[in-house]
C-alpha cells in the first residue's frame, strides 16, 4: 500500500480513496481464473474506465508522469535492459503489448536508455488537451482480457512473420497472442506473481519464473 500511495503522491486523499476502492473491487476478479471469462473481461473494462475517470477528474498533467514513476520506484524487471539491448544489436523485433499506459512505458524505457528503434508498443494512449491535461484515452481500451480482440484488428500482427518467437507474459491470456502471429517455433515464458497460480502457469507456459 505504501508503494501505491507514493505513486499517486500529489493527488490527495480523495483520489487515493477512489482508486483504492476500485482496485479492491476489481483486482480479486481479475486474478480469479475460475470465474467466467466474459465476467472477468467486463470487470477489467470497468476497472480501466473508472481509473481513467479518476485521472480525468483530477486534471492529470502529462508532465507529472516522470515524477510519478520516480516516486513509485517503478523499475523494469532484472535483465530486461540487457535483453532489449541484445535484441537491438541483433535486429530482432520486440513488441510490448500491454494493458497499461503507453505514455508511462515510453517514459520508463527512455529513462533506462533502452527505447530502441526495433521496439513497437501497443498499449493505451492517453489524450491531452492543448495545455497537456489528460482528457481521455484512445479506444478501444486494452485490458488483459481484451488483448486478443485488439491484436486481431492490429496491422502489426498481420505484417510480422517469424520462424522463431519468444513470448513473455504474466497472464495466461497472454498466451493467446501467439495465435495472431505466423511462426514456426515458440518458447513461452510465464512470470507468475502469485503462488496460488503456480500449477496452472506451469501447465501452460514452457518456462515458469516466480
Amino acid at each position: 500500500k505504501q508503494w501505491y500511495q507514493r505513486r499517486v503522491r500529489g493527488f490527495g486523499e480523495e483520489f487515493l480513496a477512489r482508486t483504492n476502492e476500485i482496485k479492491n473491487k476489481h483486482l480479486p476478479i481479475h486474478l480469479d481464473f475460475s470465474l467466467p471469462e466474459d465476467f472477468r473481461k467486463e470487470s477489467d473494462y470497468q476497472w480501466f474506465t473508472k481509473i481513467m475517470d479518476c485521472f480525468i477528474d483530477t486534471k492529470f498533467p502529462k508532465t507529472l508522469i516522470p515524477a510519478m514513476l520516480e516516486a513509485s520506484r517503478c523499475r523494469l524487471r532484472e535483465g530486461v535492459v540487457e535483453f532489449l539491448k541484445l535484441a537491438h544489436q541483433h535486429h530482432i523485433p520486440v513488441l510490448i503489448f500491454s494493458g497499461g499506459i503507453k505514455d508511462v512505458i515510453d517514459v520508463l524505457l527512455e529513462r533506462e536508455n533502452c527505447y530502441f528503434d526495433n521496439i513497437s508498443i501497443i498499449s493505451n494512449r492517453l489524450i491531452y488537451d492543448e495545455s497537456g491535461i489528460m482528457v481521455g484515452a484512445e479506444k478501444p481500451y486494452i485490458t488483459a482480457s481484451s488483448k486478443l480482440e485488439v491484436a486481431r484488428e492490429n496491422q502489426y500482427f498481420s505484417r510480422i512473420i517469424r520462424d522463431n518467437m519468444l513470448l513473455l507474459g504474466d497472464m495466461l491470456s497472454d498466451l493467446k497472442m501467439a495465435s495472431c502471429v505466423k511462426y514456426s517455433e515458440m518458447i513461452s515464458v510465464g512470470f507468475c506473481n502469485h503462488d496460488k497460480d503456480k500449477t496452472k502457469y506451469s501447465e501452460n507456459f514452457d518456462v515458469l519464473l516466480m
